[in-house]
């Protein structure tokens, strides 16, 4: 498998080479973005990420444990009394559990970033060195780019596609 870097200078360029790269049946790893693109992201297929599901869920555990450790600790300890109040008291309880949601959810949405971060470092492996490598020089504010992976044998034919819809240099990987 051989990759294939493409780097153009419009939105335009990109898309149709987007679409005549799937077309052809090529697999295409990344693009290069001066700037976030919705339509340009939906037209590579990026898959989306798990973090908002993990900080959900380390919300929903962080406000479980808020209410029900409070209502522990009272259960062990009913003979402290502070100023007559009573025992379960479930609005201070509120409060501390909407404090702890949101310290589970923070800490939960960094550990979702940072194993997302090393998870995509990991399958990048060598291509993904050689990406930022070849592409430094054209990570421009105005440069758009296409990565895309094909057998050895279609590179040349790869390259005809990547150049016939407006790349301006085009680099075998």
């Amino acid at each position: 498998m051989t990759r294939v870097l493409g780097i153009f200078e419009t939105r335009d360029a990109l898309l149709d080479a987007i679409a005549a790269a799937k077309r052809q049946q090529l697999r295409i790893l990344t693009a290069l973005l001066p700037t976030h693109d919705d339509e340009v992201i939906d037209a590579v297929g990026v898959r989306t990420t798990w973090a908002g599901r993990i900080a959900c869920g380390g919300g929903i555990i962080g406000g479980l444990a808020g209410l029900l450790f409070p209502a522990w600790a009272v259960e062990q300890w009913p003979h402290v009394i502070v100023s007559g109040k009573p025992l379960l008291s479930w609005p201070t309880f509120m409060i501390i559990s909407f404090e702890t949601a949101l310290l589970c959810a923070s800490l939960a949405a960094v550990a979702g970033f940072l194993v997302g971060a090393w998870r995509s470092r990991w399958i990048a492996g060598r291509a993904g060195r050689t990406l930022l490598h070849e592409a430094r020089p054209f990570a421009t504010d105005a440069a758009f780019g296409l990565f895309i992976a094909c057998p050895v044998e279609r590179s040349r034919e790869a390259t005809a596609i990547l150049e016939t819809h407006g790349a301006v240099k085009c680099h075998v990987v």
